[in-house]
């Protein structure tokens, strides 16, 4: 993300704040917009202490990490901002930093931090920073650089990256969670889908480019930037809210909205489907929606729908695991069977918590009926929803399970 696009995400997100907040922030639009540069400016190692101190010199305090955190600063977490759930403890620390800011009136701490943790929903949402690989070498392979002299310098990372974005309207920003602990995690949770969906304005960017069609490539770099606003629109509003002690009961959440942090599944499927399953092969079949028999009768209801492998590549099962926050959730719950029309095969569905494996259906058919699945989550810091075949290989194509209303359960509700 280039300096400008982080100015227009930090601009946005505070335009979108309600104005009993805006109106709080005595500090500059000037200082509002560079905040959220601060990363690219102060953690540059080439540059001396000294000349960054002539800029801000307090800057290590924003930008420098205490021991104790898996970074030292944002730009050097032990993972790319493709793999966001190793970045929960530093989008915690900013959080808490912020709302500490917020408490004592000091809203040029709250603006400065602010706009680090906004840098990161840009990097997390920036094309140049999604590609196949860290070195753009697939990229390079699949989309080669035509040989006409006009693109002989194109890079594609910093090519892409300097497509500036202007920001759209973002949604009234919404409470991410009910302590600082549960909002770093629903941040990164929802800087994860968008890590995934904003892959796919890469290739249109680099064949735009391609094409001497700025226009267009700033076009595609508008919905990325807005999306990013709106994630540091979020954290802004949570960040308060939770500083003034109103932060509010939120609902329990549905598993088909987290994406997983590791998963197994057949090449037929790759990966759980969301409120179906599908015949295959072949593999253009339609997704049925999910049915289970409840009571003799099969009826619908929101789901996962898995195929355990084959075989081919390990063991005949599959798996989805999801990471969870800190005292948040004290059960999940599910139902659990064979699609009613068709799974004609034999399954086991496995709960395990920290890898270690909690509940068992046993083995379950199509006759055996829906079953009811209560789990406490206890400390536990993952969850796996794992199916395993129970047929020996014999049904492959058959043993089509469904995991039904898969919920994490607040604390203190039944």
């Amino acid at each position: 993300m280039n300096a400008v696009s982080h100015a227009g995400i930090m601009r946005g997100a505070f335009q979108a704040l309600p104005e009993t907040i805006r109106s709080r922030i005595n500090v500059s639009e000037e200082m509002i917009e560079r905040a959220g540069n601060y990363p690219d400016l102060f953690d540059d190692p080439s540059v001396p202490p000294e000349k960054k101190r002539e800029t801000d010199p307090q800057w290590e305090k924003y930008i420098v990490y205490p021991e104790g955190l898996p970074a030292r600063s944002l730009h050097f977490v032990p993972a790319p901002c493709t793999e966001q759930f190793p970045r929960i403890p530093v989008y915690e620390y900013l959080l808490k930093r912020m709302m500490e800011a917020w408490k004592n009136g000091n809203f040029d701490d709250f603006v400065k931090f602010s706009g680090c943790l906004s840098h990161a929903m840009g990097d997390c949402t920036q094309p140049a920073h999604l590609g196949p690989d860290p070195n753009g070498q697939i990229l390079r392979e699949l989309l080669p650089v035509p040989e006409i002299p006009r693109l002989k310098d194109f890079h594609y990372h910093t090519s892409v990256e300097a497509v500036n974005g202007k920001c759209g309207p973002l949604n009234a920003p919404r409470l991410l969670g009910e302590t600082p602990e549960e909002a770093a995690w629903k941040l990164a949770c929802l800087a994860q889908q968008a890590v995934r969906f904003c892959r796919r304005f890469l290739i249109p960017t680099v064949e735009a480019l391609f094409e001497n069609d700025l226009e267009k490539a700033e076009r595609l770099a508008q919905e990325p930037v807005t999306i990013a606003a709106q994630l540091t629109a979020d954290a802004l509003f949570s960040a308060v809210s939770l500083a003034e002690g109103g932060g509010g009961e939120l609902p329990d959440e549905d598993l088909r909205t987290l994406p997983p942090v590791q998963e197994f599944h057949d090449l037929v499927y790759g990966g759980a489907i969301p409120d179906g399953n599908k015949k295959v092969p072949p593999n253009n079949a339609p997704v049925l929606p999910g049915r289970l028999l409840v009571n003799g009768v099969p009826t619908f209801l929101p789901g996962l729908g898995m195929l355990p492998h084959s075989g081919m590549n390990g063991e005949r099962s599959c798996f989805s695991r999801w990471i969870l926050p800190e005292r948040t959730f004290s059960w999940f719950s599910a139902k659990v069977g064979l699609h009613a029309e068709i799974g004609t095969g034999a399954v086991e569905f496995l709960v395990l918590l920290d890898g270690k494996t909690v509940w068992s259906s046993g083995r379950m058919t199509r006759e055996s009926g829906a079953k009811e699945c209560r789990i406490a989550l206890g400390e536990a810091r993952t969850l796996t929803l794992k199916v395993a075949d129970a047929n020996d290989g014999k049904t492959f194509w058959d043993n089509h399970a469904y995991w039904a209303e898969p919920l994490l359960q607040r604390k203190g509700r039944i």
